[in-house]
């Protein structure tokens, strides 16, 4: 059915005459019919409005006209969707309710507000209320979590809402353990998850104000930022899955938590023989004497420079032969007279890309500042030679220029450099290569390669990670605090790590941080009809929508639609 339009002429005037017509198949062919007749359109324009409402009561559609429609809210809904779906496919919220029970907060519930706001949108407990304010954060019944306001001096989020979430970190770090245990086990049941390739990596996060005395202590800061007090927090990775998470003081030496790590592991995972995968120096040589005295094994990489041992195994690799790699390198295993460990010396021609390209540049940005100081101890603007030493041994640590340039100061005062052509030579002999030893056995040369490779992509992932998951700068006070908090961003970690193996495997090379940007246009718009409350969700994008499907989401529904076919199926089962 449809309006069609006639012209007629009176005289010299032409006039258009509106018809309601039908369309019809008779025979096979369509015909049209005049429903009815509804006048002359240029004395029903003024009346359009006033018709609409007087047809009203006789339609099965709502007439609406355009004053009647407000949006109340448009909130952010993709992320929250995604963090969901992944929280429910692992299990967490299961595990978290076997372990943590209590009556004034529902902790499952609660912990996945906490892990969701410290992976989309991380900041303090106090700012978790304005991330409510614009998102649509619901819980397991569909319902939305709102934030509770009541102004107290400076804080405006109610003091029975923050003690939720301040209980729910309580009752979260009092069963940590068991709660990892379980997800570990979880994750062996649905991915096939194995601790037999471990690997281990630290990272630091510093304080504002503070913190607590026992672990809050000033150390190797990797933020930049010596002058703050920081904490080490260490993660076990095992299959590309966060098993376990450490917390240390700020001070320990990345070297001394591998032992602490090492029997915890042991302890907790039951795990018989193991290859614990790190950088060489988060390593000791005492740590790699424990590893050996036991029955797991190690495999880490050997600094290339100013290391007798890793030019005692440069020198050999030069006269064996080696094993071709899939990427296109070359592997020799080295074995060392009155040594039983394995050397292998890889060979890689994107690293060897990668390190050339880098050692060009930092010759030429530090070739320019060198001549920059020559310039001004030309013209009499450095003068001294403690000034002009200081000057040159900055610029040489800034660009890496000791590993290539040599400068003296002559007796007139004037300053000159030159290349080393030595050193030169040395950086170019350990270009694109790097150095394993490991006591294990069981690989060959090219499958102890290949686990290597894996640690760096998991080192690649984790950094992605932890710059979505953002654990830094922490305000907590306590330490027990403090671990809860890092504990959530262990949490927050997992689900990060199951976001990325589903964009894997689904062929995305989006990402982490790109993958959670492009469900942000997702938004649920709430909508207020002539009085009849609505949801709406925006169309995603492109990108968007294979995220959506990389998780397993192909249809969006509104939560009110959702939450209504969860009570009718529940009605169903139990009979009503």
């Amino acid at each position: 059915m449809f309006v069609r339009t006639i012209t007629r002429r009176q005289g010299a005037k032409t006039y258009e005459y509106l018809y309601l017509v039908e369309g019809r198949r008779v025979g096979g062919r369509v015909q049209q019919r005049v429903v009815s007749p509804i006048g002359r359109a240029d004395l029903l324009a003024p009346h359009l409005d006033k018709l609409l409402t007087l047809l009203r009561p006789y339609t099965r559609e709502r007439v609406v006209r355009a004053g009647e429609i407000s949006a109340e809210h448009g909130l952010t809904y993709g992320p929250l969707l995604v963090a969901r779906r992944l929280w429910e496919q692992l299990g967490i919220g299961d595990v978290i309710a076997r372990h943590c029970r209590a009556r004034e907060v529902d902790v499952a519930e609660t912990a996945f507000v906490l892990t969701a706001y410290r992976l989309l949108h991380p900041g303090s407990e106090h700012a978790l209320a304005w991330w409510l304010e614009e998102s649509w954060v619901g819980d397991r019944a569909g319902q939305r979590i709102l934030p509770q306001w009541q102004a107290h001096g400076r804080v405006r989020v109610a003091y029975r809402q923050l003690q939720q979430w301040y209980h729910t970190l309580d009752y979260l770090i009092a069963a940590k353990e068991p709660i990892e245990t379980d997800l570990y086990l979880q994750l062996r049941d649905l991915f096939g998850l194995q601790v037999d390739v471990v690997f281990y990596d630290l990272t630091s996060t510093y304080f504002e104000g503070s913190g607590p005395t026992r672990v809050a202590r000033c150390g190797h800061s990797r933020d930049g930022r010596p002058r703050n007090r920081q904490v080490l927090v260490g993660v076990v990775m095992a299959s590309g899955w966060p098993i376990a998470s450490y917390v240390f003081a700020g001070n320990r030496a990345d070297r001394q938590t591998v032992t602490a790590v090492l029997a915890n592991v042991r302890r907790r995972f039951t795990v018989q023989r193991v290859v614990w995968v790190c950088d060489r120096g988060m390593v000791s040589d005492r740590a790699l004497q424990a590893l050996a005295d036991g029955e797991d094994r190690y495999l880490v990489g050997l600094q290339r420079r100013r290391n007798p041992t890793a030019q005692a195994v440069l020198a050999a690799a030069r006269t064996l032969p080696g094993h071709s790699l899939p990427d296109g390198g070359r592997a020799v295993e080295v074995q060392l007279p009155h040594d039983p460990a394995r050397y292998i010396v890889v060979h890689s021609p994107e690293r060897l890309d990668f390190e050339r390209a880098m050692r060009r540049q930092d010759m030429a940005r530090c070739r320019d500042a060198l001549r920059k100081l020559q310039t001004a101890v030309t013209a009499g603007r450095l003068k001294t030679p403690e000034k002009i030493g200081a000057r040159a041994g900055t610029i040489l640590r800034a660009h890496r220029g000791y590993r290539y340039f040599t400068w003296r100061l002559a007796a007139d005062g004037q300053f000159h450099f030159a290349l080393d052509r030595a050193k030169l030579r040395a950086e170019r002999r350990v270009e694109g290569t790097y150095l394993l030893h490991t006591n294990d056995r069981a690989l060959d040369t090219v499958q102890t390669v290949a686990a290597y490779k894996e640690l760096l992509l998991v080192e690649r992932a984790f950094r992605e990670l932890k710059g979505v998951m953002e654990m830094r700068p922490i305000y907590h006070q306590t330490q027990r605090r403090v671990r809860a908090h890092l504990f959530v961003a262990h949490l927050a970690l997992l689900l990060g790590c199951a976001l990325h193996k589903a964009l894997m495997g689904s062929g995305l090379t989006l990402a982490l941080d790109t993958a959670l940007e492009a469900l942000r246009p997702i938004r649920l718009v709430e909508l207020d009809v002539a009085g009849q409350h609505l949801q709406l969700i925006t169309r995603p994008g492109p990108h968007g929508q294979a995220v959506l499907r990389a998780v397993g989401i192909h249809q969006l529904t509104p939560p009110a639609e959702r939450c209504g076919k969860q009570k009718s199926e529940i009605q169903k089962n139990q009979g009503v």
